[in-house]
């Protein structure tokens, strides 16, 4: 594959401020993409971004073609366990009285009663929301939720199984091809700007570890605002440059992913882009979720330029693990130590 050809963003999107160098000399860890890139900081509001990166035109050629997108808001649970009935059924009652999915809702007096006391343990409420947190939000009766950079729809399905009405956008006609076929959801190839969705006509839109990847995320997350519905609810996932992950292995860390990753965020710059686009943030969290694997692709890079091959030689994977743990055990004390950060917002009126 030839080297891409490449282009410096100097100034930052945020607030204009030039951009210091942060890292450089980097190449594609995860794959085999010819080119060096580099990252820059702004000194003013901490938003971090590729430079040089690809230009416009090359971007499509840095996802080779087994290229494997982010996938974990997908993951359903295991197999079904003999309390399962009761499980289910508890989660239900959880989902039917605080998020509002009527599928579940029960005709016995104290279902609803209990549906909320249960609700306020905020164990139960995670378990209830397959772990997904906001990306199980509360649900609107005969409203869209589009998710977009949905890969071949596993995320989707689950969403359609709860009660939404759905739809997905993603470059790849082959997910799309997938979802079709597999789980029966729709899924309009290219971009949002691209797709054609109707303006004010989505009640919620996902984004799950696709905002790193847009040219231009306020731009972007202004076509969000263009077709939600007042009062819509967008939820984004991203690595998170402010965690433990980040600053343990610096230009290691394996969610710098260059050239892919355009753009990286704290939970400041993450927000500040959020509401320059037009909405109100109503919630920021990060989470450890599938950081074990992330730490043994950055113990990789560290220790052979790549994380290519096999993910647990030597003592990787304890040590992975060890890290993992840290990082859930530092979350009641540093809000901000997970490596996904996680942002709710939603659609304020005009």
């Amino acid at each position: 594959m030839p080297a891409l050809t490449t282009e410096r963003v100097t100034q930052c999107l945020l607030c204009g401020t030039p951009g210091a160098t942060l890292f450089q000399g980097l190449h594609d860890r995860l794959y085999s993409v010819e080119g060096e890139f580099g990252f820059a900081r702004c000194a003013a509001c901490g938003l971090v971004w590729q430079s040089p990166r690809p230009t416009m035109e090359d971007i499509p050629k840095c996802y080779p073609d087994d290229y494997e997108p982010h996938e974990g808001a997908t993951q359903v649970e295991g197999p079904a366990r003999p309390a399962a009935g009761m499980r289910d059924a508890l989660r239900g009652m959880i989902l039917s009285e605080v998020f509002g999915y009527t599928q579940f809702k029960r005709p016995e007096w104290w279902a609803p009663v209990t549906g909320r006391v249960l609700g306020h343990v905020p164990t139960l409420q995670d378990r209830a929301r397959y772990g997904r947190d906001e990306l199980c939000p509360p649900f609107v009766d005969g409203g869209t939720l589009l998710d977009i950079g949905c890969g071949a729809g596993g995320y989707l399905s689950a969403m359609k199984a709860l009660g939404w009405k759905v739809l997905g956008v993603d470059l790849s006609p082959q997910a799309a091809r997938i979802a079709r076929e597999s789980y029966g959801v729709p899924v309009k190839v290219g971009t949002l700007e691209t797709a054609g969705v109707s303006d004010r006509s989505m009640a919620v839109i996902t984004m799950v570890h696709a905002i790193e990847h847009v040219p231009d995320p306020i731009s972007h997350l202004r076509q969000c605002h263009r077709v939600l519905q007042e009062g819509g609810r967008l939820i984004l996932t991203t690595p998170n440059f402010a965690g433990l992950m980040s600053r343990l292995f610096a230009d290691h860390w394996m969610a710098l992913e260059p050239p892919r990753h355009l753009w990286l965020f704290t939970p400041d710059t993450l927000k500040a882009c959020v509401e320059r686009a037009g909405f109100r943030v109503e919630r920021v969290l990060t989470r450890p979720f599938l950081s074990q694997v992330n730490y043994e692709k950055s113990l990789l890079i560290r220790r052979q330029g790549h994380a290519r091959g096999n993910l647990r030689p030597c003592d990787a994977g304890p040590i992975a693990r060890g890290l993992h743990r840290l990082e859930r055990g530092l979350l009641p004390f540093w809000r901000w130590a997970g490596n996904e950060l996680m942002l709710s917002a939603v659609k304020q009126e005009e």
